[in-house]
């Protein structure tokens, strides 16, 4: 049999479906909270270097009284601004000269520096480094961004590689807004473990799960099935590739990649192409996401049919488990619950009209419990 053949032998349909799967990257970032500026209560950097975003740094700093926030974009770059969608939302997105703005994640340890005035007029400055001339072990981390959202557009999974905090050297971490230095959170018992909460990570890995569930389901079609070859997994990197059973009546999988990293959502049983749903029989089963080949989450989902309109459930119902952390953070992540929990607050709701299914009307929504005040509370910001 040709190569040819083979690939039609495996071309299978795609079941209808309503989920979506998106993954992006970042080359690095640093992040604090503040913990007595009037204006802002965080900020954060992250440098992009690559084909698809271009190269440059994106600032964005919360603001204390609303929780929304101000992005400042270096011309030139290409970025999905649905996917910042965090905190209570975008105050502002503006394109700002950085100059010679800097974020290098080095092996003995991170070099940060930024300098411009914000909306309102304020000069705001970052200048880190804390290099010391000795390798860290670093580690991988879930960061708890989501938990602070207080309107889902999507289930966002920030997946931090090589994370770290900033050491305490000689040379202070400074953060100057208007003028004044801003005090960051604290970690309790600094002088054992030596680091300031300023953290940082090289590279990130975004991963959204059905975001803003208004567009069309998966229809039926050609596609392959998991012998498909990596390039036409990189292609549909934007809201994923659907792996189906071998008969094309359910998704057993949906992959979706952007070089370096790659997600996956899992369904078991396979979840079944809505149409074959016989009204009065529901469906139901497990899922769960990875990224990067790490598990973050799962639950469990359901759909079920009445007449020729389906609803389907997504509920979150897996913490986060941390494999191998350093001691400092192992202890973080059990002492302020809101690391291993948050993903459990969302949910996710959706119909499907069988008639017309063009249109999913739905969405996520936070179930109550985590918000990110416990982790301010045990580090005063």
């Amino acid at each position: 049999m040709s190569t040819l053949d083979r690939g039609r032998a495996r071309a299978v349909p795609v079941p209808l479906h309503p989920h979506a799967l998106r993954v992006d990257g970042v080359a690095a970032m640093l992040n604090a909270e503040l913990a007595d500026d009037p204006v802002y209560d965080g900020i954060e950097l992250q440098r992009f270097d690559d084909d698809v975003h271009g190269t440059g740094m994106l600032v964005f700093l919360s603001r204390r009284d609303d929780r929304t926030v101000d992005y400042y974009a270096e011309p030139g770059l290409r970025l999905d601004r649905a996917g910042y969608r965090i905190g209570a939302g975008t105050r502002s997105w503006t394109e700002t000269d950085l100059g010679t703005a800097r974020l290098d994640v080095l092996q003995d340890g991170v070099v940060a520096a930024v300098r411009f005035t914000d909306v309102d007029g304020r000069l705001v400055e970052v200048d880190v480094d804390d290099r010391d001339g000795r390798p860290r072990r670093r580690a991988r981390l879930l960061a708890p961004v989501s938990a602070g959202i207080d309107r889902p557009c999507s289930l966002l999974l920030v997946w931090l590689g090589g994370f770290d905090l900033v050491r305490v050297t000689a040379r202070r971490p400074v953060i100057r807004i208007d003028g004044r230095t801003a005090s960051t959170g604290r970690l309790p018992g600094v002088r054992l473990h030596h680091r300031h909460l300023i953290k940082y990570a090289a590279p990130l890995c975004s991963v959204e799960l059905n975001r803003d569930a208004g567009g069309p389901a998966g229809l039926g079609g050609p596609h392959e099935d998991a012998g498909g070859d990596d390039a036409r997994a990189d292609a549909g990197a934007a809201t994923g590739r659907v792996e189906a059973t071998a008969d094309g009546t359910a998704v057993r999988r949906i992959t979706a990649a952007r070089a370096p990293h790659t997600a996956a959502v899992t369904f078991e049983p396979p979840f079944p192409d809505l149409r074959a749903l016989a009204p009065g029989d529901p469906a139901s089963g497990r899922w769960w996401l990875e990224a990067d080949g790490a598990r973050l989450t799962g639950g469990a989902w359901s759909a079920a049919r009445a007449d020729d309109v389906v609803d389907v459930a997504l509920d979150v119902h897996e913490r986060w488990r941390p494999g191998r952390l350093p001691l400092l953070m192992r202890v973080v992540t059990a002492v302020v619950p809101v690391f291993r929990r948050w993903p459990t607050t969302y949910a996710w709701r959706a119909t499907v009209d069988l008639g017309n299914p063009q249109q999913v009307s739905g969405g996520w929504h936070r179930t109550g419990g985590q918000d990110g005040a416990a982790y301010r509370r045990a580090t005063g910001s």
